[in-house]
């Protein structure tokens, strides 16, 4: 028995802390039932909150009676806490559960305060009757300190989850109400908290968000409110394009403000022609409107608008691979939300009485009397509807004359009859063989000017090559092909 006793008192030293319960003179041997605070648990005061907890042994096991009444004081802390682990406690909750756990039993074992703040071990009794070994612990929890750790895992354990599920519930609501826009943003949002969540069945719960997202997408339309524009090259269009992203199928279905949109259309550069991108914001009814830069050429082309969630879709794109397909599914859904607008834009110049005077030059460099360039060149023009006009200069009148002189003629002799004049030269290359027939090589050159101001508004250089049975039929069909494609720029540039 005396063995006994000393085994316990060297592995179990006594602590005592309030010495009204039990003597200094007291020892485990005189224990010899269960302590009065363990039967009578101390009521809670205004500062501290108390626990207690037992454990035993049968084989006279010290340290295992210790280690069951440590996680009996534990599990009535947690209990009180009202966490519990399971299947969906992420991992970072689990480990904040588990130090905390290690700090209480450093502190029951090592009858220490230093690695818990607030919790205090007040007694640690042995009880030991035969082979049977029984330790009862009492501690106490500062209220304010309990309470602030309490708040504190509460957090960890709901915060991965709530990340989750808060969105998802928040996105159904909206849904629910037909605000469909917000309802994607904060499915988007759950997915992806999922797509890094070590929580039960986060796939499950990437896919339904996104599958949620795309149905709502699915619901949100971009409605055109006026369409085929038409303006004039030089000149801004008359009215802005409009659109309405409505939370329906309608432009009766309500608005959804804040939407960025995407805008693409073209400008033409002395490059070429190229597609510009613009961002614009709906208003609070849900509208938009685009004004168009002014037109630099003729013709028609199309105005894009696309729904554009990317600020949003951005957060998805490092999910882990197997989530890929469905974020590009998503993604797809998104861009092909749009709407086209169809425009036309004519040149003014149709309106404009226009003379035209091109000299004919053969292959030697002598004028022709015969101006079949500026004939087809007519011809062209007044098939797209311009008011022209052939202007019966003579070729000497225009031959080794520079434009200067050419428009001081012009002017001199025609302004009031028409206000622009179109003048240049067509010349015949060269001509080459092709088995039995001739290619004629053409080189034109024409400038198109104001007879009031003077002003050259546009001039083409154009190459051409045309076949005929002799020099005579190709040099014809060579002229009368320039003045087509002379007239096709003309009809396409100028303002």
């Amino acid at each position: 028995m005396k063995s006994k006793i000393m085994r316990i008192l060297s592995v179990l030293p006594i602590f005592i802390l309030v010495s009204a319960c039990v003597s200094q003179a007291q020892t485990p041997k005189s224990l010899l039932k269960a302590p009065d605070w363990f039967l009578n648990q101390p009521k809670d005061d205004s500062t501290f909150r108390y626990f207690v907890g037992s454990g035993s042994s049968s084989k006279g096991d010290v340290a295992g009676a210790e280690k069951i009444a440590v996680q009996d004081i534990i599990d009535k802390i947690f209990f009180y806490i009202g966490v519990e682990v399971s299947s969906n406690t992420t991992a970072e909750a689990k480990a904040s559960k588990d130090k905390f756990e290690s700090d209480i039993q450093q502190v029951v074992k090592t009858q220490g305060q230093t690695r818990l703040s607030g919790f205090e071990l007040m007694e640690k009794l042995p009880l030991e009757k035969g082979d049977n070994v029984t330790i009862y612990v009492l501690a106490r929890y500062n209220k304010k300190e309990l309470d602030a750790r309490k708040a504190e895992i509460e957090k960890m354990f709901r915060e991965r989850e709530e990340a989750i599920s808060g969105p998802e519930k928040e996105g159904i609501d909206l849904a629910d109400k037909g605000k469909y826009f917000q309802a994607v943003i904060k499915f988007i949002e759950a997915a992806t908290a999922a797509s890094t969540s070590k929580v039960a069945n986060a796939e499950i719960k990437f896919k339904r968000n996104i599958d949620e997202a795309k149905e709502a997408v699915d619901k949100i339309n971009l409605i055109k409110l006026n369409d085929n524009l038409e303006g004039h090259a030089g000149q801004k269009f008359s009215e802005p394009f409009k659109l309405k992203v409505t939370n329906g199928t309608s432009e009766d279905d309500p608005g959804v403000p804040g939407v960025l949109i995407e805008v693409t259309y073209k400008i033409v550069s002395k490059s070429g022609v190229s597609p510009k991108t613009t961002k614009v914001k709906t208003k609070e009814n849900g509208m938009l409107e685009f004004d168009h830069p002014i037109p630099d050429f003729v013709g028609a082309d199309t105005v894009k608008m696309t729904l554009n969630l990317e600020s949003y879709t951005s957060a998805l794109s490092d999910v882990p691979a197997q989530y890929s397909e469905l974020v590009d599914s998503l993604e797809s859904l998104i861009v092909g939300k749009k709407t086209v607008f169809a425009y036309k834009v004519s040149s003014n110049a149709k309106n404009i009485i226009t003379g035209i005077v091109i000299l004919d030059i053969n292959v030697d460099g002598g004028p022709l009397s015969k101006t079949e360039t500026g004939q087809s060149l007519l011809s062209a023009l007044t098939e797209e509807k311009f008011k022209t006009k052939n202007l019966p200069l003579k070729p000497s009148e225009l031959l080794d004359k520079g434009d200067f002189d050419i428009i001081e003629i012009l002017t001199a002799k025609y302004s009031s009859d028409a206000e622009r004049a179109i003048f240049g030269t067509a010349r015949i290359l060269s001509f080459s063989d092709n088995d039995d027939r001739k290619i004629a090589k053409c080189s034109g050159t024409v400038q198109v000017v104001d007879l009031k101001t003077k002003e050259i508004l546009l001039t083409i250089v154009k190459d051409v090559n045309e076949m005929g049975k002799d020099e005579n039929q190709a040099q014809s069909a060579a002229f009368k092909k320039l003045g087509k494609e002379i007239g096709k720029e003309i009809k396409n540039k100028l303002r």
